[in-house]
């Protein structure tokens, strides 16, 4: 902010660089310190080697009998390093996208506070800062889309007002109920800290009750609590019916905005989701598992059917983050219904349907990003992001097109590419345990590829519309995110064991532990 403007956008590519180069250097260091293990999400410090921890006394008082404490405790794992990671590399090619943003010092300022917010998301493992990291990436989302995001007119007002307002009072909204979860367990549990470790290791007794006021319902102290937190995080996956501001949010904001909001935003709920909810609410999840997995298939299919009726590139893009956090959702609910169980089979396939919804969380967030980058690059020159005006315009633009199809490829589930390395893992696993759900949400690929195709035909082959014959190719700093995404997405898609060898002996416990809460 205090730089020239000249400068600025250095500043905030070194920074971004080096917070992706520190992320990086912490992965090496733990791969090869500890042969590969990189922590158990339920116990951090079980192995020091394994984990960078710092844990330091922040906020203590009492108020009467009640002592109240928040500790500054920050970590990563298996679960959350990939994620941090993602956030790392997102940011440095939103940079490098946005560079020649006007206004760029504020711009820049922005893109690296939301960075700071999400990554302590990520890392925070004590309840309320966690919570507060989840809030101070609000405000940056939301002055990047009300300032920067488009001025096409909706209800009366530029567009880019009234999506950062839907923004921020939906996540609020969530928010409310997260504080009043936490709060919940933290008076409840009786442990006097919010840490993480701690509370997992002292779940809230499933046969408790807690009345509510004024409702004079009584109800398990995991499943209240369970429900309260998870509302946030249904927000922000989005999950049906509480996803109408991501179509929105995602056509008003800028390109690099949408690449940060689908590459790493959506996966915060996604990561409360698996992190919290399952480490810290396992019979409320149990319970809730039946009507988790109805509205798991109900996103996944209802994202897809909506996409075939989309005029607009990004649109379209949106409502297909809805359809494939879907398949996160349905993961987790399979997990779910494993924890409950004594039979070894149900207990492995739920497993392995938790490990590859947590996959998903990281090829949906490569896939979705190379997308809008592709159309942010189209949008840049056209001034249009309207499917129909287009045509034949790859006889232009060959390496965006050739990127463009890449894209569409990958997230239609093509064998070989990211995409279908998670979804094979959580359909497969989940029709386990839940065949008849698992069935109808398999539906959703020809869905898929017929609106992604549809969309690649109309905008890139078919009849050459002149009206375009003017279009430049990407240029060479256009084509950096773009090569870089792809050459990921393919990574994961050919050889998936580097992820999976970090993420299931990090997520190998959670079930287990949860088996052995609910038994005592």
């Amino acid at each position: 902010m205090v730089a020239p403007v000249r400068l600025s956008r250095w500043l905030a590519l070194a920074f971004s660089a080096a917070t992706l180069v520190l992320s990086l250097w912490i992965f090496l260091r733990i791969a090869v310190a500890t042969g590969y293990h990189f922590g158990s999400v339920t116990d951090p410090k079980a192995d020091p080697a394994s984990i960078d921890v710092v844990q330091l006394p922040w906020i203590q008082f009492q108020l009467g009998s009640v002592a109240f404490r928040i500790d500054y405790y920050l970590g990563v794992d298996g679960l959350s390093l990939p994620l941090v990671i993602l956030n790392a590399l997102l940011t440095v090619l939103a940079v490098i996208g946005g560079w020649e943003k006007p206004r760029v010092k504020e711009y820049m300022a922005l893109l690296l506070l939301l960075e700071a917010g999400v990554m302590g998301v990520f890392m925070a493992l004590d309840l309320l800062l966690f919570f507060l990291f989840w809030e101070v990436e609000l405000a940056p989302m939301f002055l990047l889309i009300g300032i920067w995001g488009s001025e096409t007119e909706k209800h009366g007002m530029p567009g880019r007002i009234y999506s950062a307002w839907k923004f921020l009072l939906y996540t609020f909204f969530g928010s409310i109920f997260m504080l009043a979860g936490i709060l919940l367990v933290y008076f409840q549990a009786g442990q006097n800290t919010a840490s993480l470790p701690v509370l997992m290791q002292h779940l809230l007794p499933a046969s408790t009750g807690v009345t509510l006021p004024l409702l004079g319902v009584t109800m398990g102290s995991q499943l209240l609590a369970f429900l309260l937190v998870f509302v946030a995080f249904a927000v922000k996956i989005p999950m049906f019916p509480l996803h109408t501001w991501l179509p929105d949010a995602h056509t008003d904001a800028p390109t690099e905005v949408s690449v940060i909001l689908a590459g790493v935003l959506l996966k915060m709920g996604a990561y409360g989701l698996i992190r919290i909810c399952l480490g810290l609410f396992p019979d409320g999840l149990q319970q809730f598992a039946p009507l988790l997995v109805v509205l798991a298939v109900i996103n996944i299919l209802y994202g897809a059917a909506i996409c075939l009726v989309q005029k607009d590139m990004k649109r379209l893009v949106a409502y297909s983050s809805v359809s494939h956090m879907g398949v996160i959702l349905l993961g987790v609910a399979a997990a779910a219904m494993a924890i409950h169980t004594s039979n070894p089979d149900v207990a492995r396939f739920g497993t392995a349907a938790l490990m590859g919804a947590t996959v998903q969380m990281i090829s949906h967030g490569l896939i979705t990003s190379l997308l809008f980058f592709c159309v942010g690059v189209i949008y840049d020159r056209a001034h249009t992001r309207e499917i129909e005006i287009f045509g034949g315009v790859a006889k232009r633009m060959p390496l965006w097109a050739t990127l463009f199809t890449f894209a569409g490829l990958a997230s239609l589930g093509l064998p070989g590419l990211a995409g279908f390395v998670a979804e094979y893992m959580v359909f497969t696993s989940s029709y386990r345990i839940w065949p008849v759900p698992t069935a109808i949400a398999v539906f959703t690929m020809i869905l898929t590829a017929a609106y992604l195709l549809w969309m690649l035909k109309r905008v890139l082959f078919g009849p050459f519309n002149l009206r375009w014959n003017w279009l430049p190719d990407a240029s060479w700093r256009e084509a950096i995110p773009l090569v870089t995404l792809a050459a990921f997405i393919v990574l994961v898609g050919v050889y998936p064991g580097f992820l999976l060898d970090v993420i299931v002996p990090a997520l190998h416990h959670l079930l287990p532990v949860a088996t052995t809460a609910l038994g005592r």
